[in-house]
């Protein structure tokens, strides 16, 4: 793994912008003032986009064994930090309906990869996805010889939506960061000759057991909105409907996924999983546990060896460094995570290894997205510190292509 500056002028560099505004609803491109674009390209070989690519696939596929323990059991859909209200509707054998998710990647420090999580629960990021090695290989392709964005994910969300004619995309609507994903994946669907309406959860409702978003009837719906949100809604019970009848992306059960205490969950619940799946998960992830009070004295003891998280934290908003804190400040993180009224999950942290961008020494984290398990696209961001958050900016990754070098 490698980098590249883009080999652009600043007026060139300003035209990729325009087309991200233009032709993937890339509006937000500067954050406080700075763009959070990096004028930078991450480069795996072939080797290791390989690697990545079936391993995230190996991960996908054992975790959806996880799952379907994990919500077989009311109890264990609790301790996930599952609102109770919600527990009915995962469990409901609803339709068969497509799964996007994204896993995260980073190189630890002595050469080994590891995924610190999965995004199952409506994943973000698809014009920084698709938009940008879409644009930086077809309109400057010659300034990047060798190199290609792999896979495709507008192709691979549109084939999967295809099918069902017409979707129904609902998202926060108060938040513009949220609408420019569905207008842009509306976008694609509508060119697709797919019939696209938007709106909020609350305005989804049946009628005579057919769907609808305002007046325009659905026959799936494309799910861009928390699923622990999902409790709040005044037509809570339109949403138990839409459980047992109504394909979904993704559909509820996705939410247990999406808990950083799932990957305790096996352990702490003794959930019977197969020995490649257990070898799998181990392989992979970090260790971690549920954050509980028996382990507030080893937390303390062992600060800087770990990682708290809470069970729905987004955009590492909630993610706590132990070794970013000294040892007064680390045991009121604990204090207060323990209090607090959603659970948290304690997961081993290790050492990434630094890059230099353009812009300086950063840290990153590799995204695949996955389409039912399938390889469709990377989204990466990098941070100046070992924390990718709400701060950190995108960059794209290529791959080598067959007899380059570097």
């Amino acid at each position: 793994m490698r980098t590249l500056p883009w080999p652009l002028a600043d007026d060139e560099i300003s035209a990729v912008h325009r087309r991200l505004r233009r032709d993937f609803c890339k509006w937000d491109i500067f954050h406080r003032g700075q763009s959070n674009l990096l004028p930078d390209v991450i480069v795996l070989s072939e080797q290791e986009h390989a690697l990545l690519v079936q391993a995230a696939r190996e991960v996908w596929l054992a975790l959806r064994e996880l799952e379907a323990r994990a919500i077989e059991a009311a109890p264990v859909l609790m301790a996930l930090g599952v609102p109770e209200a919600l527990v009915p509707l995962l469990q409901e054998s609803g339709p068969i309906s497509p799964r996007i998710s994204r896993c995260d990647f980073h190189l630890a420090a002595g050469g080994q990869w590891l995924i610190s999580e999965f995004n199952e629960d409506g994943p973000g990021g698809y014009a920084e996805a698709h938009g940008l090695g879409e644009v930086l290989t077809s309109d400057w392709g010659e300034r990047f010889p060798g190199l290609a964005a792999a896979g495709d994910l507008r192709r691979a969300l549109v084939d999967t939506l295809k099918p069902y004619q017409r979707i129904g995309l609902v998202y926060p609507t108060a938040y513009t960061e949220d609408l420019q994903q569905i207008a842009l994946i509306a976008d694609w669907l509508r060119a697709a000759s797919v019939d696209a309406v938007t709106g909020s959860p609350a305005n989804l409702v049946f009628k005579d057991n057919q769907a609808f978003i305002f007046d325009e009837a659905i026959d799936a719906l494309f799910r861009y909105y928390p699923g622990d949100w999902i409790a709040e809604l005044p037509n809570l019970d339109t949403w138990a409907q839409a459980a047992r009848s109504l394909p979904m992306v993704n559909n509820l059960p996705s939410l247990a996924a999406q808990s950083k205490r799932f990957y305790a969950a096996a352990g702490h619940h003794g959930l019977s999983l197969s020995e490649s799946s257990l070898a799998t998960l181990a392989r992979w992830l970090p260790p971690s546990h549920y954050l509980e009070p028996e382990l507030k004295e080893r937390l303390i003891a062992e600060r800087t060896q770990w990682v708290i998280k809470s069970a729905f934290g987004r955009m590492g908003d909630t993610v706590r460094l132990g070794i970013a804190h000294n040892p007064q400040a680390w045991e009121e993180a604990i204090n207060r995570a323990l209090a607090d009224s959603e659970p948290h999950a304690v997961q081993a942290r290790f050492d990434a290894a630094p890059m230099w961008f353009s812009s300086g020494l950063g840290y990153a984290t590799i995204g695949l997205f996955l389409v039912d398990g399938h390889f469709a696209g990377y989204y990466s961001r990098v941070s100046p510190y070992p924390l990718i958050n709400y701060d950190a900016c995108h960059v794209a990754t290529l791959v080598e292509t067959t007899g380059t070098t570097g």
